[in-house]
């Protein structure tokens, strides 16, 4: 007869490759000593037996099965087969429809049973082996995380053991680059393609994409702060996760491992907030861009949104800005239709800043208006109060739990209430404070204005330094807001 093997091994480490070794040597002799022809062994590396999904080999032998190009499959035990018990009967049943018989081989090489309640029981058996075996995992894992676990893989450091890293100098100071290029307004695409261009590799060898660099510049490690039980498995056949609320996290002090200092952190989170708040409603207008030199600068005096450049080549190359609603959707949806010329905007700017430097009192007191109006609405007070609130209201719920008078889910679901609201009023409290800090550096402004003003050339990033944003209104007046 013919004869198809299958055999697979979960991971790809080395010792369980050389299982799959052997699994592949026991077939060959299997084959032989019943005296049948060995046709082909699929085997499926470093491949979880939990699921369907990314077993190639498995589905190919469904496949193969259909054209009769083997008698029968030999499989070493049901849990090489699958331990899902749905899957397994899929695959059961497929190949028998096709005319295939399946051995599920034991120590002593004999098929164990024909009737499918039997192979089901065993399926069933393996399943359940493979979930202890998922629940002794987790169990392991959130110990190591209550005492400071490291993760494996880990770009600026060197692991050294479970619980211990070391910075690596040279991967640090490329840390370092990353989050100073993103402050001075690069994004991480163009951070990676930098990174590629200079054939500075990451971490495995590979390229760096935007995703990456996005995970590097999120990740408090570079603080010196560890956080594990983020997150749990919620199925282990599926492998879905489910996030943890953060009062249960476990956060570690680890100051030795400190790459990059709390206020360029966050900053960094700061903007990649802004960022993401540009990206909502998939609007071009709201997407962060340095492309030009006043990308996302300039904003409609009707809709708020941004104007978006168009470069024009005739004779000379120029570029003119519109805004992106009243461009895209017309009067409908917003009348302004004011085209601004990028030179003669940069013209009007650099005059005002002139103007700036020649009489600092006035410019000094037309800002301060330009601040107090975007703190008049704030109450400071009111906010203060309020948050309190909701901190005694947390601790009240805390203590309802711990009472047994409201279940845990009831507690997250009031936590995650509580949590928005406090996150809401800290950002407000947090603009204020960034509103009046802007207050007492204007001689800063002032000094940042005289240096960019004694440059030839100009960039968007320059333009940032300086200018928070300039409106254009449906009249074509422009107003510019100063940082």
């Amino acid at each position: 007869m013919r004869m198809a093997a299958y055999c697979r091994v979960s991971t790809e480490k080395e010792e369980q490759l050389s299982s799959l070794e052997n699994q592949r040597e026991f077939f060959e002799q299997y084959a032989d000593k019943e005296g049948d022809t060995l046709v082909k062994i699929y085997a499926d590396e470093g491949i979880s037996g939990k699921s369907m999904n990314k077993r190639e080999a498995f589905t190919q032998l469904l496949e193969d099965s259909k054209i009769g190009a083997f008698d029968y499959v030999a499989v070493k035990d049901i849990s090489r087969f699958a331990r899902n018990t749905s899957d397994f009967l899929y695959g059961i049943r497929t190949l028998r429809s096709n005319g295939v018989d399946v051995r599920f081989l034991s120590n002593n090489q004999t098929v164990i049973g024909e009737s499918e309640f039997v192979l089901t029981v065993f399926a069933a058996l393996a399943q359940e082996e493979s979930s202890n075996l998922s629940k002794r995992v987790i169990f392991g894992k959130r110990q190591n995380a209550k005492k400071g676990r490291v993760p494996n893989v880990v770009y600026g450091y060197n692991k050294i053991d479970t619980y211990t890293l070391e910075i690596n100098e040279q991967e640090s100071y490329i840390v370092q680059l990353m989050f100073k290029w993103y402050i001075e307004g690069e994004g991480t695409r163009r951070i990676a393609i930098k990174l590629n261009e200079m054939a500075i590799p990451t971490k495995k060898q590979a390229k760096w994409v935007p995703k990456t660099i996005r995970r590097i510049l999120q990740n408090p490690i570079y603080i010196g702060k560890i956080i594990n039980n983020k997150s749990v498995t919620k199925d282990f056949l599926s492998g879905t996760r489910e996030a943890i609320p953060q009062e249960e996290w476990y956060i570690h002090e680890r100051p030795e491992l400190r790459i990059i200092s709390d206020d360029d952190f966050e900053l960094v989170q700061q903007k990649i907030k802004e960022r993401q708040e540009q990206y909502k409603n998939d609007n071009p207008g709201n997407r962060f861009s340095n492309r030009h030199l006043f990308s996302n600068l300039i904003k409609c005096g009707e809709c708020g949104k941004s104007f978006t450049a168009k470069v024009y080549q005739w004779k000379n190359r120029y570029v003119r800005y519109r805004c992106c609603v009243h461009n895209n959707n017309g009067n409908a949806h917003c009348t302004n239709s004011v085209t601004v010329d990028e030179q003669e905007l940069l013209n009007e700017v650099k005059s005002y800043l002139l103007t700036a430097i020649e009489d600092k009192k006035a410019f000094a007191d037309k800002l301060m208006k330009q601040y107090q109006a975007q703190t008049t609405n704030v109450d400071v007070s009111k906010l203060t109060d309020t948050r309190q609130s909701l901190e005694k209201r947390r601790s009240k719920f805390k203590e309802m739990f711990a009472a047994d008078i409201i279940t845990m889910d009831e507690l997250k679901k009031e936590m995650s209430a509580i949590d928005e609201g406090m996150r809401s009023i800290d950002e407000e409290l947090k603009a204020y404070d960034e509103i009046q800090k802007k207050a007492t550096h204007i001689d800063d402004i002032h000094k940042d204005i005289e240096q960019i003003l004694m440059q030839n050339e100009y960039t968007n990033d320059d333009m940032r330094r300086i200018i928070e944003k300039i409106v254009v209104y449906p009249d074509k007046s422009v107003e510019i807001f100063m940082k």
